[in-house]
Protein backbone atom coordinates (compact mmCIF):
# COMPACT_ATOMS: atom_id res chain seq x y z
CA UNK A 1 0.00 0.00 0.00
CA UNK A 2 1.10 3.59 -0.61
CA UNK A 3 2.62 5.35 2.41
CA UNK A 4 1.80 8.99 3.24
CA UNK A 5 2.28 11.46 0.39
CA UNK A 6 5.50 9.89 -0.90
CA UNK A 7 4.62 8.48 -4.29
CA UNK A 8 7.57 6.06 -4.20
CA UNK A 9 6.69 4.69 -0.77
CA UNK A 10 5.08 1.28 -0.51
CA UNK A 11 4.52 -0.68 2.67
CA UNK A 12 4.77 -4.45 2.51
CA UNK A 13 1.96 -5.85 4.62
CA UNK A 14 3.00 -9.51 4.68
CA UNK A 15 6.19 -11.55 4.25
CA UNK A 16 8.25 -8.35 4.51
CA UNK A 17 11.42 -10.33 5.25
CA UNK A 18 11.14 -12.03 1.85
CA UNK A 19 11.11 -8.89 -0.30
CA UNK A 20 14.52 -9.74 -1.75
CA UNK A 21 13.03 -12.94 -3.18
CA UNK A 22 10.07 -11.26 -4.84
CA UNK A 23 9.77 -10.75 -8.58
CA UNK A 24 9.29 -7.00 -8.11
CA UNK A 25 12.63 -6.75 -6.26
CA UNK A 26 14.59 -9.06 -8.56
CA UNK A 27 13.39 -7.21 -11.67
CA UNK A 28 14.22 -3.80 -10.22
CA UNK A 29 10.75 -2.38 -9.67
CA UNK A 30 11.34 -1.89 -5.93
CA UNK A 31 14.23 -1.59 -3.49
CA UNK A 32 14.42 -1.30 0.28
CA UNK A 33 14.52 2.11 1.97
CA UNK A 34 12.91 3.61 5.04
CA UNK A 35 10.08 6.07 4.47
CA UNK A 36 11.99 8.86 6.23
CA UNK A 37 14.80 8.71 3.68
CA UNK A 38 12.31 8.64 0.81
CA UNK A 39 10.55 11.71 2.18
CA UNK A 40 13.82 13.65 2.37
CA UNK A 41 14.79 12.86 -1.23
CA UNK A 42 11.27 13.41 -2.59
CA UNK A 43 11.21 16.93 -1.14
CA UNK A 44 14.34 18.09 -2.97
CA UNK A 45 14.36 20.34 -6.01
CA UNK A 46 17.04 19.25 -8.47
CA UNK A 47 17.29 20.65 -11.99
CA UNK A 48 17.44 18.42 -15.05
CA UNK A 49 21.00 17.47 -16.05
CA UNK A 50 22.38 18.45 -12.64
CA UNK A 51 25.45 16.64 -11.35
CA UNK A 52 24.69 15.02 -7.97
CA UNK A 53 27.05 13.36 -5.49
CA UNK A 54 25.94 11.01 -2.70
CA UNK A 55 28.96 11.77 -0.50
CA UNK A 56 28.58 9.19 2.31
CA UNK A 57 26.94 6.65 0.05
CA UNK A 58 27.36 3.39 1.95
CA UNK A 59 25.22 0.86 0.09
CA UNK A 60 23.86 3.54 -2.23
CA UNK A 61 20.25 3.89 -1.09
CA UNK A 62 20.15 7.69 -1.45
CA UNK A 63 22.01 7.53 -4.78
CA UNK A 64 19.42 5.07 -6.11
CA UNK A 65 16.55 7.27 -4.96
CA UNK A 66 18.12 10.36 -6.53
CA UNK A 67 18.76 8.57 -9.83
CA UNK A 68 15.21 7.25 -9.87
CA UNK A 69 13.43 10.53 -9.13
CA UNK A 70 15.46 13.15 -10.97
CA UNK A 71 16.88 13.51 -14.48
CA UNK A 72 20.39 14.06 -13.18
CA UNK A 73 23.83 12.49 -13.28
CA UNK A 74 24.46 10.65 -10.01
CA UNK A 75 27.79 9.66 -8.48
CA UNK A 76 28.45 7.87 -5.21
CA UNK A 77 31.41 8.15 -2.84
CA UNK A 78 32.29 6.68 0.52
CA UNK A 79 35.61 6.93 2.34
CA UNK A 80 35.31 3.17 2.94
CA UNK A 81 35.18 1.88 -0.63
CA UNK A 82 34.10 -1.60 0.48
CA UNK A 83 30.77 -0.20 1.65
CA UNK A 84 29.89 0.63 -1.97
CA UNK A 85 30.52 -2.85 -3.34
CA UNK A 86 26.80 -3.54 -3.94
CA UNK A 87 26.03 -0.26 -5.74
CA UNK A 88 26.81 -1.39 -9.33
CA UNK A 89 24.53 -4.44 -9.01
CA UNK A 90 21.75 -2.44 -7.35
CA UNK A 91 21.97 0.27 -10.00
CA UNK A 92 21.94 -2.30 -12.81
CA UNK A 93 18.89 -4.02 -11.33
CA UNK A 94 17.12 -0.66 -11.04
CA UNK A 95 18.03 0.35 -14.59
CA UNK A 96 19.93 3.49 -13.56
CA UNK A 97 23.53 4.64 -13.88
CA UNK A 98 25.58 5.53 -10.80
CA UNK A 99 29.31 6.27 -11.04
CA UNK A 100 31.22 4.96 -8.02
CA UNK A 101 34.05 7.38 -7.15
CA UNK A 102 36.99 6.92 -4.82
CA UNK A 103 38.34 9.87 -2.83
CA UNK A 104 41.18 10.56 -5.26
CA UNK A 105 38.67 10.95 -8.09
CA UNK A 106 37.01 13.90 -6.34
CA UNK A 107 40.06 16.12 -6.72
CA UNK A 108 39.35 19.32 -8.67
CA UNK A 109 35.68 18.37 -9.15
CA UNK A 110 32.49 20.12 -8.11
CA UNK A 111 28.84 19.08 -8.23
CA UNK A 112 25.55 20.93 -8.45
CA UNK A 113 24.20 18.94 -5.50
CA UNK A 114 26.11 17.13 -2.75
CA UNK A 115 24.05 14.93 -0.42
CA UNK A 116 25.73 14.17 2.92
CA UNK A 117 24.03 11.42 4.93
CA UNK A 118 26.50 11.70 7.79
CA UNK A 119 27.51 9.01 10.29
CA UNK A 120 25.45 9.47 13.45
CA UNK A 121 24.15 7.89 16.63
CA UNK A 122 21.21 6.38 14.77
CA UNK A 123 18.82 7.63 17.46
CA UNK A 124 16.09 7.95 14.85
CA UNK A 125 16.17 4.18 14.35
CA UNK A 126 15.84 3.22 18.00
CA UNK A 127 12.19 2.33 17.45
CA UNK A 128 13.51 -0.70 15.53
CA UNK A 129 16.57 -1.35 17.70
CA UNK A 130 15.79 0.00 21.19
CA UNK A 131 18.79 -1.75 22.71
CA UNK A 132 21.11 0.59 20.75
CA UNK A 133 20.29 3.54 23.02
CA UNK A 134 22.23 1.87 25.83
CA UNK A 135 25.40 1.93 23.72
CA UNK A 136 25.46 5.73 23.36
CA UNK A 137 27.33 8.01 25.77
CA UNK A 138 28.09 11.72 25.98
CA UNK A 139 31.63 11.00 24.77
CA UNK A 140 30.40 9.05 21.75
CA UNK A 141 27.83 11.73 20.96
CA UNK A 142 30.53 14.41 21.06
CA UNK A 143 32.64 12.26 18.74
CA UNK A 144 29.78 11.99 16.26
CA UNK A 145 29.12 15.73 16.20
CA UNK A 146 32.82 16.45 15.67
CA UNK A 147 32.97 13.94 12.82
CA UNK A 148 29.76 15.29 11.28
CA UNK A 149 31.11 18.83 11.14
CA UNK A 150 34.34 17.56 9.60
CA UNK A 151 32.50 15.51 6.96
CA UNK A 152 30.12 18.37 6.14
CA UNK A 153 33.03 20.80 5.76
CA UNK A 154 34.86 18.48 3.37
CA UNK A 155 31.72 17.88 1.33
CA UNK A 156 31.13 21.64 1.08
CA UNK A 157 34.37 21.99 -0.91
CA UNK A 158 32.76 19.88 -3.66
CA UNK A 159 29.70 22.12 -4.12
CA UNK A 160 29.69 24.32 -7.22
CA UNK A 161 28.77 28.01 -6.97
CA UNK A 162 25.02 28.29 -6.66
CA UNK A 163 24.83 24.60 -5.82
CA UNK A 164 23.07 22.76 -3.01
CA UNK A 165 24.52 21.00 0.01
CA UNK A 166 22.15 18.58 1.74
CA UNK A 167 23.02 17.57 5.32
CA UNK A 168 21.15 14.58 6.73
CA UNK A 169 21.26 12.21 9.70
CA UNK A 170 19.02 9.45 11.01
CA UNK A 171 19.14 11.20 14.39
CA UNK A 172 16.63 13.14 16.47
CA UNK A 173 19.28 14.77 18.68
CA UNK A 174 19.96 18.48 18.25
CA UNK A 175 23.66 18.01 19.03
CA UNK A 176 23.98 16.08 15.76
CA UNK A 177 21.55 18.17 13.75
CA UNK A 178 20.83 21.83 14.46
CA UNK A 179 24.01 22.35 16.49
CA UNK A 180 26.24 20.92 13.76
CA UNK A 181 24.44 22.97 11.14
CA UNK A 182 24.84 26.17 13.17
CA UNK A 183 28.56 25.55 13.66
CA UNK A 184 29.04 24.91 9.95
CA UNK A 185 27.17 28.04 8.89
CA UNK A 186 29.12 30.16 11.38
CA UNK A 187 32.37 29.02 9.78
CA UNK A 188 31.19 29.05 6.14
CA UNK A 189 29.63 32.39 5.20
CA UNK A 190 29.28 31.37 1.54
CA UNK A 191 26.48 28.96 2.47
CA UNK A 192 22.96 29.89 3.51
CA UNK A 193 20.23 27.66 4.87
CA UNK A 194 17.22 27.26 2.60
CA UNK A 195 15.23 25.02 4.95
CA UNK A 196 15.50 22.15 7.37
CA UNK A 197 13.14 19.51 8.72
CA UNK A 198 13.12 17.06 11.61
CA UNK A 199 11.02 13.92 11.26
CA UNK A 200 10.21 12.06 14.46
CA UNK A 201 9.91 8.27 14.53
CA UNK A 202 6.45 6.78 14.14
CA UNK A 203 4.85 3.52 13.05
CA UNK A 204 5.69 4.19 9.39
CA UNK A 205 9.30 5.33 9.51
CA UNK A 206 12.44 6.34 11.39
CA UNK A 207 13.40 9.71 12.76
CA UNK A 208 15.37 11.71 10.21
CA UNK A 209 16.83 15.21 9.93
CA UNK A 210 17.82 17.00 6.76
CA UNK A 211 18.76 20.54 5.82
CA UNK A 212 19.12 22.15 2.41
CA UNK A 213 21.92 24.70 2.09
CA UNK A 214 22.87 26.78 -0.95
CA UNK A 215 26.27 28.10 -1.91
CA UNK A 216 25.93 31.78 -2.76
Amino acid sequence: RVMNDVKTGLQVVENERRIHLSRAYLEGYVDLQDLASQEAVAGLEIADAASVLDYCAGGGGKALALADQFRCTVSAHDIAVARMVDIPARADRAGVTIAVLETAELTQRTFDVVFVDAPCSGSGTWRRAPEAKWAISSEKLHGYSTLQLEVLSKAAELVAEGGQLIYATCSVLNKENGAVLAAFLAANSSFVKVRDAQRLPDALGDGFFHAVLRRS
